[in-house]
């Protein structure tokens, strides 16, 4: 199960990836960082790329002292295993926290929000050695009641120029060699529908076979939504705008739990055209990136829940730069 070198305090897979989350941001164990991770860990975000503890630590802190009592809820943990010494994390994690201090979204306010989070972490020997980490920052600004472009403008003046990197540099961050975990049959409902409806920027009528009717969506900006229509809503005022897509499923994991809907985790990206107007602005021409981390769950074959995060705010910062 990957846990060959890993300390017997650990379990499992899960119990590693709860404990350290737990024992770093709830009990302030900021410094374990420096054990948990490797000291040439690559930290990969869509608007960020950082190597070492050092700037997971001052990250970390920063965090914490914006939303100092935040709490790390596992909604799910996804394990694919790489092999006897590696395994592959791809953790669901809901946090409600407080804006009691200034901070990445300015000052405080007292406003209560929720932060979505995806974290896909490669561990090995008691450490993680490469992470990639997705979480909703534009849905946070929305709570706030801060406008997205705002807040890119913030992000900016603070000294954050990820906006500027080439489309195919973010998608060369967010790429590895391809894997597969679990049985590749059961993960084609979602390689198919995301092949559609981001792929080929496709319509209802191409990827709704592969989706519940009774479909549970969760997607970027803070979104919820039930059904196919107001799934199809969303993804229509984020992609409208794009042509000439690259679509990467960058790893799949597939698990199977006795007593437990099919789960599967997806990190992809797409590179796209920014051909028209958009909730994202005029239409420029310009090339840009999405980097993207999926959860579902399956009935008989078919994606009745969904989680589908990518930084909003990174596409505004690229056709803002």
């Amino acid at each position: 199960m990957g846990m060959q070198g890993f300390s017997d305090h650990f379990t499992s897979p899960e119990h590693y990836i709860i404990d350290i989350t737990y024992r770093i941001w709830e009990e302030r164990g900021v410094d374990l960082i420096k054990d948990w991770y490797s000291v040439d860990c690559p930290v990969k975000t869509p608007m960020s790329y950082s190597v070492g503890v050092d700037p997971v630590i001052a990250g970390t802190w920063a965090t914490l002292n914006e939303f100092p009592d935040r709490h790390l809820l596992a909604e799910d943990i996804i394990i694919g295993d790489w092999s006897d010494e590696v395994f592959y994390s791809s953790h669901r994690v809901r946090s409600p926290a407080t804006k009691l201090g200034d901070g990445l979204f300015g000052p405080a306010s007292g406003q209560a929000i929720t932060m979505l989070t995806i974290a896909d972490c490669i561990c090995k020997a008691d450490q993680i050695v490469d992470e990639y980490l997705v979480r909703d920052n534009c849905g946070v600004a929305v709570q706030l009641g801060i406008d997205p472009k705002d807040q890119v403008q913030r992000m900016v003046a603070n000294g954050n120029r990820d906006g500027d990197t080439p489309a195919d540099q973010l998608v060369e961050r967010w790429s590895d060699e391809y894997i597969e975990c679990g049985d590749p049959a059961l993960a084609a409902p979602v390689l198919n529908a995301y092949k559609a409806r981001f792929g080929q920027l496709a319509g209802q009528e191409l990827y709704g076979a592969y989706y519940d009717r009774a479909i549970r969506f969760e997607g970027s900006g803070h979104h919820l939504s039930y059904g196919l229509e107001r799934m199809t809503d969303w993804t229509d005022a984020r992609l409208s705008g794009l042509a000439n897509p690259e679509f990467v499923a960058h790893h799949v994991i597939v698990k199977q739990t006795p007593g437990k809907s099919v789960r599967v985790a997806l990190r992809w990206s797409l590179a796209a055209d920014h051909a028209k107007e958009s909730m994202f602005g005029a239409g420029s021409g310009q090339r840009v990136a999405l980097l993207g981390a999926s959860h579902f769950e399956l009935r008989d074959g078919k994606i009745v829940n969904e989680w589908c995060i990518f930084d909003e705010l990174s596409l505004y910062a690229q056709l803002m730069s």
